[in-house]
This record gives structure tokens, C-alpha cells and sequence, in this order.
């Protein structure tokens, strides 16, 4: 499964690093130097990778001109999911769309939503916003589907 993680948005310098900016949540993860990104349904290795003012400059496989890569700008970056080599019970936010959320044994409904901000990211289940911190997401259990809340009586209370 294939996910977005960024945008390329520009070069820097002209030994032709890519400016991408992203706010995917394990960006420093994909990022890093090894691993394969897709661009424009190519997959391409990245050969260096660095955080610079707010973006990732990246080169990929080895091309150090900037006139070899100035067609990607505007593209999207994406990268398969095993790239990411997450652990057993490891997710990515934006994968608990369709999840069941529990409040203790009480079924309140499917995530609709996953909203992803700088403060705090949000699931949206049923018209209610509840933010993904440990005081209110008790376990998320990736094999089964479900997440269980605590202290959340407030925040889906009707009316």
C-alpha cells in the first residue's frame, strides 16, 4: 500500500536536492537515506536526505544536476508501506479511518475522520472529535480494528 508523504516543491542548490515538504507523521522515518519513495509512479532510492527550515531536502538515486530534476516540482511523493518497516502493533494515523471505537465495552461508532494538525490529531467518530492522547486512547489494537478510549464521557456526550 502505497502512502502520500509529501510534495516536492522546489530544488535546493543546484547539485539537485529536492525541497519536499511534508507533515506526514513518520516523515524522519521516510525519509531517511536507503529508502525507495515513489515520484510520478517511479520508484526512485533516496541517496541523501536532510531537514532543512521546515522541509526535507532529498537526492535521489545518485543525481547530483539540478537540471535532472527540475520536471519533478508539484509532484507528489509517496512511499509503500513496508518502507516504513513499522513494528507489530505499530500504525499510521491516517489508517485508523473505519476503526471501531469503544468506550470501555460500549461501541460509540466508526471513525469517520482523522484529522492530522501541528497541535493535536484528532478522530472524528460520529460527529465528536476526540484527540489521540494517551488520557483518552487507552489501545489501539491494529489485528482487530478497535480503539478503546478512556475519560471520553464528555466529549460524546449527546445534546
Amino acid at each position: 500500500m502505497n502512502i502520500v508523504i509529501g510534495k516536492i516543491v522546489n530544488t535546493f542548490g543546484i547539485k539537485g536536492e529536492l525541497k519536499i515538504v511534508s507533515n506526514f507523521e513518520m516523515a524522519n522515518r521516510a525519509f531517511k537515506k536507503g529508502n525507495k519513495i515513489i515520484i510520478n509512479n517511479k520508484e526512485r532510492l533516496i541517496t541523501n536526505s536532510r531537514f532543512h527550515h521546515h522541509n526535507y531536502l532529498v537526492e535521489i538515486d545518485n543525481i547530483r544536476d539540478i537540471n535532472e530534476v527540475t520536471y519533478l516540482i508539484g509532484a507528489k511523493v509517496s512511499i509503500n508501506k513496508d518502507e516504513l518497516k513499522l513494528e507489530e502493533n505499530e500504525y499510521l494515523m491516517c489508517e485508523l479511518k473505519g476503526y471501531t471505537l469503544y468506550n470501555g465495552d460500549k461501541c460509540i461508532g466508526n471513525v469517520d475522520e482523522v484529522v492530522i494538525n501541528e497541535v493535536n490529531p484528532l478522530i472524528k467518530v460520529n460527529g465528536h472529535y476526540i484527540p489521540l492522547q494517551k488520557n483518552f486512547i487507552k489501545k489501539v489494537d491494529v489485528n482487530s480494528k478497535k480503539i478503546i478510549c478512556q475519560n471520553i464521557d464528555e466529549l460524546v456526550k449527546e445534546g
